[in-house]
């Protein structure tokens, strides 16, 4: 049957499962959704833009107990990952200054 429809045809029909897929992934929660004090993957990827964006390349890594703190979201990955992060970090820090603030306090 598939190989019965005209390439337009197939293009469309991919292009609704695509969507169709991506719509339903889009509705369920994220991982760590509502699960203080860590919040997930979201929460992981910000605080490592936070970490790279305040501290030295030589600190990424050293567990200093209160603002690197080891049991909180480390940089855990290759120093690769942290310059990623770092770099969309510059972008975020210009965005939403506060949101990569270390200690920052919310209102």
């Amino acid at each position: 049957m598939i190989s019965a429809l005209s390439e337009h045809d197939k293009r469309w029909a991919i292009t609704l499962a695509a969507i169709l897929l991506r719509s339903i992934v889009g509705f369920s929660d994220y991982s760590g959704f509502a699960t203080p004090p860590k919040y997930g993957d979201y929460e992981a990827q910000r605080h490592w833009m936070e970490l790279t964006i305040n501290l030295s390349p030589t600190s990424w890594y050293v567990n200093n107990g209160s603002i690197n703190n080891a049991s909180y979201w480390p940089l855990d990955y290759p120093p690769l990952s942290g310059y990623q992060s770092w770099l969309h970090g510059q972008f975020v820090q210009h965005v939403l200054p506060c949101s990569l603030g270390m200690l920052c306090c919310v209102q």
